[in-house]
């Protein structure tokens, strides 16, 4: 079975392909209408090397391999019909399509927004899903018993507790539920109480951070003296 490899060249388009040198130039043209766009009795085929002109395929009853034909070499497609001409298959402005109007799509269960809306996703979100009704109401009982400027420990997970002063008792913009913004003693935190562009109370830039409830226990714990372990001189 031989075989011979071309470049086919056409107003618009232009790809490597492999022809099998036993078919005739018609149905030649009949496989290079699905490449090139051009409807195979509008064509009009030429061979090229090197940019020169080899032969033309006109007789569309001989074999391809009765022609000259060798690897590599140009195939080029040209449209004997103005319209084929005119045709740009690289240009989709020209191709009708298909719109569907919102509230078709609104109805459909197999799409992106059906998925979202299933499982509260971005807009469809209902921040109440995020949290369930008992543990809102458990951070909020726990949280009645926590005022501003009460001394307080901090559990941190992985790292043990830290003492401080709380400074936020309430219900933020960037999490659903009650909080507690507290003022660490040390700058181990993360912020200067503020998130998110929303100021919820001031402290020393790296003191501030929010925790729940849960993890707060108020009571007289004294204020940590960053210097109690120096050695008095």
């Amino acid at each position: 079975m031989s075989v011979v490899t071309l470049f086919v060249q056409s107003q618009n388009a232009s790809s490597e392909r492999r022809f099998l040198k036993s078919l005739t130039v018609g149905e030649l043209k009949v496989r290079l209408e699905a490449i090139v766009g051009i409807s195979a009795s509008d064509q009009r085929l030429a061979l090229q090397h090197n940019d020169a002109a080899v032969c033309m395929l006109d007789d569309n009853s001989r074999m391809l391999g009765y022609y000259p034909v060798a690897d590599y070499m140009t195939l080029n497609v040209e449209a004997t019909n103005s319209v084929a001409t005119q045709l740009n298959f690289n240009d989709d402005s020209q191709v009708e399509k298909y719109v569907m109007d919102d509230d078709e799509y609104d109805k459909r269960r197999d799409t992106v927004r059906a998925f979202k809306r299933r499982h509260n996703l971005g807009r469809f979100a209902d921040n109440k899903s995020a949290m369930s009704i008992d543990e809102e109401d458990e951070f909020r009982a726990e949280a009645s018993g926590i005022h501003v400027d009460d001394r307080c420990q901090v559990e941190v997970l992985g790292s043990g507790t830290r003492l401080g002063a709380v400074r936020f008792v309430g219900k933020t913009q960037f999490r659903p539920g009650y909080w507690v913004g507290v003022e660490f003693d040390e700058p181990t935190g993360k912020h200067d109480g503020t998130v998110d562009g929303v100021r919820y109370f001031e402290c020393r830039n790296q003191h501030g951070s929010f925790v729940r409830p849960d993890k707060v226990t108020v009571g007289d714990f004294p204020e940590e003296d960053l210097f109690s372990d120096l050695e008095e001189m």
